[in-house]
Formats: structure tokens, C-alpha cells, sequence
């Protein structure tokens, strides 16, 4: 009688627990489709003025801009390791 008791107890606390996850993803869905957009994000308008001139205009580009410094090192560095030749079942 007592394990019945048990189980039972612990099948209830499962579908508790269960519950509480499904009640906390969706409050986390809503939450995030409340969310206000992050700066940055590229919009239909911005994507049209690069298409049409080619760059985003000054109102567009975060202060801070990008460390073309920074990026150059990276592109070295990525550039300067080393490479595997091909499997010769590639030819």
C-alpha cells in the first residue's frame, strides 16, 4: 500500500514538474517576441540602400564600427595556417 502511495506521489510530482517546464518555455517564447529588436540588425530598408549604393550610409554604422585592425590579424592568421592536401580519392 505504501509503494502505491509512493508512486503515485512521484507521478504527480512528475507531471508537476513537467508542467512548470512547459509553463517556463512558453513565457520564455513570449518574452522573447516581446523583446525589442538589438541594433544592428539589418533591415529591408538598409539591405535595399546597399543593394542601390553599394554601402550602408553613415546613420546606419554603430559608433564603435569594426576593428579593421583586429579583422586584418584575423585574416593573416587564418590565411597563414596550414593546409591538408587533398585525399588522393578526390582526383
Amino acid at each position: 500500500m505504501l509503494v502505491q502511495w509512493l508512486l503515485a506521489a512521484l507521478v504527480i510530482l512528475a507531471i508537476l514538474a513537467g508542467s512548470v517546464l512547459v509553463a517556463f518555455a512558453i513565457a520564455a517564447r513570449r518574452q522573447g517576441a516581446r523583446a525589442p529588436k538589438e541594433s544592428g540588425w539589418l533591415t529591408d530598408d538598409m539591405i535595399q540602400e546597399i543593394l542601390h549604393s553599394g554601402k550602408l550610409s553613415d546613420r546606419h554604422v554603430p559608433e564603435a564600427g569594426l576593428d579593421l585592425d583586429e579583422l586584418a590579424r584575423e585574416e593573416e592568421r587564418f590565411w597563414s595556417e596550414s593546409w591538408d592536401e587533398p585525399e588522393s580519392n578526390w582526383d
